[in-house]
């Protein structure tokens, strides 16, 4: 997950909405009257490589690679992209990254001219620059991550089987309906002003709100859930557990644990293996729903009306 924290804060933010409104609010622009609408407006191949998955792109006129992460808050280029494309610094503001595993701080703010999804352009815009790690299955290094800044102005249809992601534009609509050969169940999502989106589920009969985080492979609770669905501290401990390190490098422990049910949507799942994390401090909710269980089937994030839809098996 990133969160930007400026330096200059209420000053990059007024400029950041007020760019990141003009462009939506153009792309999106309709009469307050008008009739529920929807276009598909981009259907984008997927990469499955690594526990990511990647989209082709096009920065600055040059072919790109990013990782679709509905569990970041603000797209993110790489530094090494940054640095060859030599994309201008806003030298006035900084962003802080945060994660499981910690906070990297003063991330330098670089400006896009046109990045380009599918038949999608966002132009004349500012993004934080980090180190990506990842790389393709060729080896060549990844452009950055897509977030949620960008992937909230859309309804997504993921569909990880047939390597598929189609953006819908969507307006004036209290409710869609995925158009699937299998049944579409639903659940709530709740939509945070971070645009971070949230999912009920139940575990061992234990509610819990999950962010819905296509950067996670895995599903990931903290200590403090865990233990509410029965995996107390003593429990964990007589198991297995790693050290993992984070943002920054940052060490944290995990814990691994089966959980014997969960219901997502009307969806059971059986022995639900789940990564526990001791630093939970960057989590604003009680765990990630990661790919694990968003492969099994195509999933629908309607940022639109605030429903999340699965497959019915």
């Amino acid at each position: 997950m990133l969160t930007i924290t400026p330096m200059n804060r209420q000053k990059f933010f007024a400029s950041f909405f007020q760019k990141r409104s003009a462009f939506f609010l153009l792309l999106f622009a309709c009469p307050a009257s008008a009739a529920c609408t929807m276009h598909r407006a981009a259907t984008l191949p997927l990469t499955l490589f690594d526990q990511k998955l990647y989209v082709p792109a096009i920065i600055n006129g040059t072919p790109a690679s990013f990782f679709i992460d509905t569990g970041a808050g603000v797209t993110t280029i790489s530094q090494a992209t940054a640095d060859a494309l030599t994309l201008p610094r806003d030298f006035d503001h900084s962003a802080d990254m945060f994660g499981v595993g910690g906070k990297e701080n003063h991330l330098t703010i670089v400006q896009v001219q046109n990045l380009t999804l599918g038949g999608i352009q966002i132009v004349n815009h500012s993004f934080p620059s980090a180190g990506f790690a990842q790389r393709q299955a060729d080896g060549t290094p990844i452009a950055g991550l897509i977030g949620a800044d960008i992937l909230s102005n859309f309804d997504l249809e993921l569909d990880i089987p047939n390597r598929q992601l189609a953006l819908w534009r969507v307006s004036g609509c209290t409710e869609v309906t995925p158009d699937w050969a299998g049944a579409a169940i639903s659940a709530p999502m709740q939509v945070a002003e971070s645009r971070h989106a949230t999912v009920p589920v139940t575990i061992d009969g234990t509610h819990l709100d999950l962010l819905i985080d296509t950067g996670s492979p895995s599903l990931v609770l903290s200590t403090r859930s865990a233990a509410r669905a029965g995996a107390t501290p003593e429990i964990l401990e007589q198991g297995r557990s790693t050290q993992g390190f984070g943002v920054n490098d940052h060490p944290f422990t995990a814990w691994f644990h089966i959980f014997q049910r969960m219901e997502i949507a009307g969806r059971v799942f059986g022995d639900v293996r789940t990564i526990v994390v001791s630093n939970g401090r960057y989590m604003s909710n009680d765990g990630l729903l990661g790919l694990e269980y968003l492969k099994r089937g195509p999933v629908w994030l309607s940022y639109s009306t605030g429903t999340f839809f699965m497959e019915s098996p």
